[in-house]
């Protein structure tokens, strides 16, 4: 075992993890904090330097605790939420603005000048154009906010992805920079040309100048200012990118599927693929560039929390064991929580229980709502085999991926064999994977079985023909 280690830095929605790595692979030290989230109408905020001192906390914490170990940190990576923005003043690095949540759509009403550009917009871009993306949010605080136009006037402004700011707070050296992976969010970046997209910058109002510069996401990025010893930060990217490193590089005859509050669904390409129904990501720059087919599950984890409001009543994990076989013909659940993602991209009927009666107890609910979930995987599943061939092989991973019953719906429904990460640190560990290019052991994943059930695929169709009956025509 090396004694050296990596310090990886996770930023998602709820706050900020760090870990620390060996040269094996095995997490030997992590920390959390987390960050308090601000929601009201069509706003999601968080307070940017709540943000910057709970991460440089953490990242400190592990730090020390691997120099007490005798396993020195020798490098940092940094994996982000896609899509927040922050404007802050580029010679201070005061924030002027909240941290702005992809969730976050104060900057829809701007849109509507553009929808009918859509399609050139997803074609430059490889992404659909809706509000999560960062132009919308960047555009609206150049118009409302006094202290950004103040510091635009005065040349002092940077607007960009959460990435880039956390760069210029974090890093020794106050770097204006921010890899593809998170430019590529903001809907400016040019898939052609890896850089800003003037066209886009014209449509949208936004003048390059107050934009990071463009990077791939393995580079130096400076040094980190918040541990005692010097640690270069090699590695900047998006979550959700990670996940096809965590195997040793992005496989085209893989399906990798991470259970979050939502679940998302990439799928490697050999070449670029266009396809309305879903995005096209960039996963890495180098190697003549790496890209997948990225689907959108908005009802994983928030459909559990859906059903506890509904029910009154917490569930554990450890109720999700066995639902299979306690539970003989569940209900169907229309899983339209926080509107239907693809293939559809629509809001969808109203989420609710199909065929349920008094016989149907909590069990039962709970189990049709976990086939929801599995349902919508297997119908992205089947709308990008229609443009590839099938999977052979999906990797599961993510918090939800710990429920054994969800795993094995997903397996049984896509018919493929299957493997889930031990660990939720789904995110640091890909990171880890890309830094060293390298995958982790086969001990770090479990094999999820594969059997007929020809009940949950009669379940999956008729679940289906309920969706297709009210989805607008065209989508």
């Amino acid at each position: 075992m090396s004694k050296e280690s990596t310090l990886l830095l996770d930023v998602g929605g709820q706050g900020c993890r760090a870990l620390a790595v060996d040269g094996d692979g095995d997490i030997r030290f992590e920390g959390g904090h987390e960050v308090s989230t601000r929601e009201k109408d069509e706003r999601v905020e968080q307070d940017a330097d709540e943000l910057i001192n709970a991460l440089q906390a953490v990242a400190m914490t592990v730090h020390d605790e691997m120099a007490r170990l005798n396993m020195p940190v020798d490098q940092a990576a940094l994996a982000v939420q896609r899509g927040s923005i922050v404007c802050w003043d580029r010679h201070t690095g005061q924030a002027l603005t909240p941290i702005i949540s992809w969730r976050d759509r104060r900057g829809l009403p701007g849109m509507d000048r553009l929808a009918d550009q859509a399609s050139e917009i997803k074609q430059r871009t490889g992404l659909r154009f809706t509000p999560y993306g960062g132009a919308s949010k960047i555009a609206w605080c150049l118009e409302q906010l006094d202290e950004v136009r103040q510091a635009r006037q005065h040349k002092r402004l940077t607007c960009g992805p959460l990435g880039s700011f956390l760069l210029a707070r974090l890093l020794l050296e106050k770097p204006v920079r921010v890899d593809d992976t998170l430019a590529q969010r903001s809907l400016l970046w040019s898939r052609e040309r890896h850089e800003w997209d003037p066209w886009l910058l014209e449509r949208f109002g936004i003048p390059e100048r107050v934009l990071p510069m463009v990077a791939p996401s393995l580079d130096h990025y400076g040094t980190l200012a918040c541990t005692k010893l010097p640690v270069p930060l090699n590695l900047l990217m998006g979550d959700q990118n990670c996940i096809p490193f965590l195997d040793g590089g992005p496989d085209p005859e893989t399906l990798y599927i991470n259970l979050g509050t939502g679940a998302f669904l990439l799928r490697p390409l050999s070449e670029p693929v266009n396809d309305e129904r879903f995005q096209l990501t960039l996963l890495d720059r180098n190697h003549g560039s790496r890209w997948a087919l990225e689907g959108s599950v908005h009802g994983a984890a928030s459909a559990l929390a859906w059903l506890e409001r509904k029910q009154g009543r917490r569930i554990e994990h450890e109720r999700m064991n066995g639902l299979r076989e306690r539970v003989d013909a569940p209900p169907l659940f229309i899983n339209s929580i926080d509107g239907l993602g693809s293939p559809w991209w629509c809001s969808g009927p109203e989420a609710g229980f199909v065929d349920e009666h008094d016989a149907h107890d909590f069990d039962a609910r709970l189990l049709a709502l976990l086939e929801s979930i599995a349902f919508l995987i297997a119908a992205n599943t089947d709308a990008m085999s229609e443009r590839l061939a099938p999977p052979k092989r999906v990797v599961l991973s993510g918090g939800l991926s710990r429920s054994a019953t969800l795993c094995s719906l997903i397996a049984d429904l896509l018919g493929v064999p299957a493997v889930r990460l031990h660990t939720a640190e789904a995110t640091a560990l890909g990171l880890w994977c890309r830094l060293h290019d390298r995958a982790l052991p086969r001990t770090a994943f479990d094999t999820v079985g594969v059997r007929q059930d020809h009940g949950l695929t009669k379940r999956y169709r008729r679940w289906l023909d309920n969706i297709q009956a009210t989805v607008p025509s065209g989508k």
